[in-house]
């Protein structure tokens, strides 16, 4: 599996020939020429540095990929979409997709973020938009929002283990100014157990 990371939270998966977009942006706008085909585009939530309407609406429009969504992200969305719900599993050209609904962490003022779902590829790498918990989810590979209003990096490496990642791709930090390096580090510093890959923006993986 090939990962790629963009703005954010951005991840583009690629996995033999299947390719899907999670969580773009506007940030991603003017890449769309260069992202190539896509099979499918996933969003995890409605906050704007995750979601962008007129975006998805043009993955649509200009037949670049189907666009899937939770029910609260996909009402804002006019053209043509996929609605999906926590627990529901479908296949995008024979990779499996698992919809996991989590929490969306806390903002600012302690109130409660919007409906946030978690998209688990292949069986082997989940995203959970701005999720910091979930039990029952044991996954290798992670992609871990390492700040936010509520996230910490006590949070994050909490979340790693409790997914038993082995390998983590921190995401959600291009806004909030934290460096990955620093992430990293501590996590070498306090024997994580975990690899952390720090992927900027276009740098690719394989997992």
């Amino acid at each position: 599996m090939k990962i790629t990371r963009y703005f954010q939270s951005c991840l583009l998966i690629e996995e033999g020939n299947v390719r899907i977009l999670i969580d773009p942006s506007g940030h991603e706008k003017d890449h769309i020429g260069k992202l190539g085909q896509l099979d499918a585009v996933l969003y995890t939530h409605e906050h704007s540095d995750h979601f962008d309407a007129e975006l998805a609406q043009t993955f649509v429009e200009q037949a670049i990929a189907p666009v899937y969504a939770n029910p609260s992200t996909a009402k804002l969305i006019k053209a043509s979409k996929t609605v999906v719900k926590d627990g529901q599993e479908f296949k995008i050209d024979g990779v499996s997709i698992k919809v996991i609904e989590l929490p969306h962490s806390l903002m600012p003022d302690g109130s409660r973020g919007p409906q946030n779902v978690g998209y688990l590829i292949g069986n082997k790498f989940f995203h959970p938009g701005d999720g910091k918990e979930l039990s029952g989810l044991k996954i290798d590979n992670l992609a871990l929002p390492i700040i936010g209003p509520d996230i910490s990096i006590r949070d994050a490496f909490a979340f790693a283990k409790q997914v038993s990642a082995k390998s983590v791709i921190p995401i959600h930090y291009d806004l909030l100014g934290l460096k990955p390096e620093v992430v990293e580090s501590f996590a070498k510093r306090f024997e994580m157990p975990f690899k952390v890959h720090i992927l900027k923006s276009g740098d690719t993986i394989e997992l």
